[in-house]
């Protein structure tokens, strides 16, 4: 009899600690281009929320622990030129130089502490911290949640893409920014950096032939 209340308090407080808490998983940008420079704009975010588990039983001599909800929030948008669009914090330009054989897809990004693409993704420093302590210590929560310490870029272009780099030094392997094949261009931004206001903006030259 002990044992059996001493479980049920333990799970009654694991419950209360845990209802309604939820954390964000950072936030993807996926970008697709047509030729005439029309395309989607797509928003992805990532949510981890731990609730009460169900009371709906699953059979004898099974007591419910913890019940978690992963949520994939997904917002699109239609552009008619992505030179004329103006999300918070990211600004595009598309330029050809004199004598170049090939055209420049500058993508410059607000990578201040004070970046309104924080605001627009709804990141938060603590909750993500908070997010990236609890994935770690569970494999399957920390496959949906590869990349909650970044923010990413994905850009598909209808064009041959000859090199994709950061405008300035930037540390290997916490920033990336490179070239998968097929026009598609990848871009990680670590949040650390963000909240560290370590660089005030951050641009990726992208060099491609139409």
């Amino acid at each position: 009899m002990d044992l059996q209340y001493s479980f049920m308090k333990q799970y009654l407080i694991l419950s209360f600690l845990l209802l309604g808490l939820s954390f964000c998983a950072g936030g993807n940008i996926k970008i697709k281009l047509n030729p005439d420079l029309s395309g989607n704009f797509s928003i992805y975010q990532k949510k981890i929320k731990n609730k009460t588990p169900s009371s709906i039983g699953l059979g004898s001599y099974l007591s419910p622990v913890s019940e978690t909800e992963l949520i994939l929030r997904e917002r699109t948008f239609q552009f008619k030129n992505i030179t004329s669009v103006l999300p918070p914090g990211i600004r595009f330009v598309i330029y050809k130089e004199q004598g170049e054989d090939y055209s420049t897809f500058l993508i410059t990004v607000d990578t201040s502490s004070l970046s309104p693409l924080l605001k627009t993704l709804e990141i938060n420093k603590e909750e993500v911290l908070a997010l990236v302590k609890e994935a770690k210590t569970r494999d399957d929560i920390y496959r949906f949640n590869n990349l909650a310490e970044h923010i990413q870029f994905e850009i598909f272009l209808p064009f041959n893409v000859k090199d994709v780099v950061f405008a300035e030094s930037r540390t290997p392997g916490d920033w990336t920014a490179r070239h998968d094949g097929g026009g598609k261009v990848v871009v990680n931004l670590p949040l650390a950096s963000f909240w560290e206001n370590e660089f005030q903006q951050t641009s990726i030259i992208v060099k491609f032939k139409e």
